[in-house]
């Protein structure tokens, strides 16, 4: 977006309304007007996947959607362009060299058409470091796997992939500003307690950085106990809190969790800052949680159970179709500016943006609106509509059964997106449903639309929700509440 002198100089100063005031959401461009002195695009999780064989893509697993991403990040000035982790999803060669055609289709001797150089800032994710039984799949022969597997030899072909040396860490500088990149280079990945990596401590122990201006971590798990909650899939181990918390003007980038840009835990900051990078394949219709809200033994009714839990005790039973992951593909436009960073969230399927842009103050070090304390302190609760009402009905539906065609009665209820609250979206449903002994069953309903901007059909269209009859009491009272990513919950509709 361009702004007049005029029109720069009135957006300045509602910046500086806006910093006084906390608020660190605005209209998409209010605050991109003038000349950012650093501007690059934020990917994660993109994984490209080989059809078996290694002939070709794996169909839903192409390049489409990646080579879209790149263009819409050069067509918006890019200086650089960061991937943090799971490029290959089988960890293979093949799967990488896919992801470069589309850089060089886009970038070509990584330059953009203007002739600037565009800078990788690219770093490996588990899927990249650690896949053998995925590549099983692809290559059944270990001595052609073993030959395809990046993990077997990263600097050979990181070196022939990117005509760049590969190390576990390095440092690049773009237009005066640092990067780090931290490869996940140490074992498997378990979710939690990612031990992703070795020597960070070394590593950092002989880097100097300009604290007046931000620098920039990127590495694939999330930095623990930061983005998104302490509740949040796929942390690290916590080294990299540690260490990043000695410097107040880090801002790190990380990805694994699979979790929506929407959500408004994306950005946090405390000792340091850090943010999701959303994903480029799949988001996770359900947000993390915080500890101690309602969880359900056999997960949402329109999601998978959980990991460990039988599919055939609980989802074969469901009457809901799954929420299709795939339809949702995540990334953001970032522009550093002398007293800002402005942070652009996009949706790669329909091109739209996300949601207001993010406005952080600099120095990251000073004021910090993105604090999580004091944003869930204030954060209000999700509220239905006021003439809003829940309608249940008895109706014949097909069960997620292996057999198809497997109908069963089931109370079908129906009722408004709890989005009247300005501020407060919904990040799941209870429903509950109390029999006439005063006992109480509860279910999860994820939103699909909490992925997606609010001005999205997704996002305003009634909720449906259908259980078999037989999994409740014979005449139960419904009741229906929202909760938030903050963990508020709305009164509840009953019927």
């Amino acid at each position: 977006m361009n702004l007049s002198r005029r029109g720069f100089i009135g957006g300045a100063a509602s910046f500086l309304a806006l910093c006084q005031g906390r608020v660190f959401a605005a209209k998409p461009g209010a605050f991109t007007g003038g000349t950012p002195s650093l501007t690059f695009g934020v990917l994660s999780d993109v994984h490209i996947c080989l059809a078996a064989g290694g002939k070709a893509l794996k169909k839903g697993f192409e390049t489409g959607t990646l080579v879209k991403a790149f263009a819409w990040f050069r067509d918006n000035g890019a200086d650089a362009v960061v991937i943090a982790g799971d490029m290959a999803h089988s960890g293979l060669v093949g799967e990488l060299k896919a992801v470069a055609d589309a850089w060089f289709q886009v970038f070509p001797d990584d330059k953009a058409p203007d002739g600037r150089k565009v800078e990788r800032v690219f770093v490996f994710g588990n899927h990249d470091w650690s896949s053998p039984g995925r590549a099983k799949e692809v290559f059944p022969d270990e001595a052609e796997r073993n030959a395809n597997l990046l993990v077997k030899d990263p600097q050979k072909w990181w070196q022939e992939i990117f005509h760049e040396p590969w190390t576990p860490f390095y440092r690049k500088t773009v237009k005066g500003y640092d990067f780090i990149g931290a490869h996940w280079c140490n074992g498997g990945c378990n979710g939690k307690k990612e031990v992703f990596t070795k020597g960070m401590r070394e590593f950092y122990a002989g880097q100097k950085f300009d604290p007046e201006k931000p620098f920039f971590h990127i590495q694939h798990p999330q930095p623990k106990g930061t983005a998104h909650g302490e509740n949040v899939w796929g942390q690290d181990d916590g080294v990299s809190t540690e260490i990043l918390s000695a410097h107040p003007n880090a801002v790190a980038f990380s990805g694994h969790s699979h979790t929506s840009l929407t959500d408004v835990r994306s950005i946090w900051q405390g000792a340091f800052t850090s943010v999701g990078c959303g994903t480029l394949r799949d988001v996770n219709p359900l947000p993390p949680l915080p500890p101690g809200t309602t969880t359900y033994v056999g997960g949402c009714e329109n999601y998978k159970s959980p990991k460990g839990v039988p599919a055939e005790k609980f989802d074969d039973h469901k009457a809901l179709a799954m929420i299709d992951k795939y339809n949702c593909r995540q990334g953001q436009l970032v522009r550093v500016y002398s007293d800002r960073m402005v942070f652009s969230r996009r949706e790669f399927v329909t091109g739209v943006q996300l949601g207001p842009d993010l406005v952080m103050p600099l120095p990251v070090g000073g004021e910090k609106p993105f604090a999580f304390p004091e944003r869930q302190a204030k954060a209000k609760p999700p509220a239905f509509p006021a003439d809003a009402k829940l309608a249940a009905k008895k109706v014949m539906a097909k069960l997620r059964r292996k057999k198809p065609k497997t109908k069963a009665e089931c109370w079908e209820l129906e009722f408004p997106a709890a989005n009247a609250q300005k501020g407060a979206r919904p990040a799941l449903y209870e429903i509950s449903a109390q029999g006439a002994d005063g006992k109480t069953c509860a279910f999860g309903l994820a939103c699909e639309g909490f992925r997606f901007p609010l001005s999205d059909k997704r996002a305003k269209k009634p909720l449906v929700f259908r259980v078999d009859c037989s999994r409740v009491a014979a005449e139960p009272m419904f009741s229906v509440r929202a909760v938030s990513a903050w963990g508020k919950w709305s009164e509840p509709l009953k019927a």
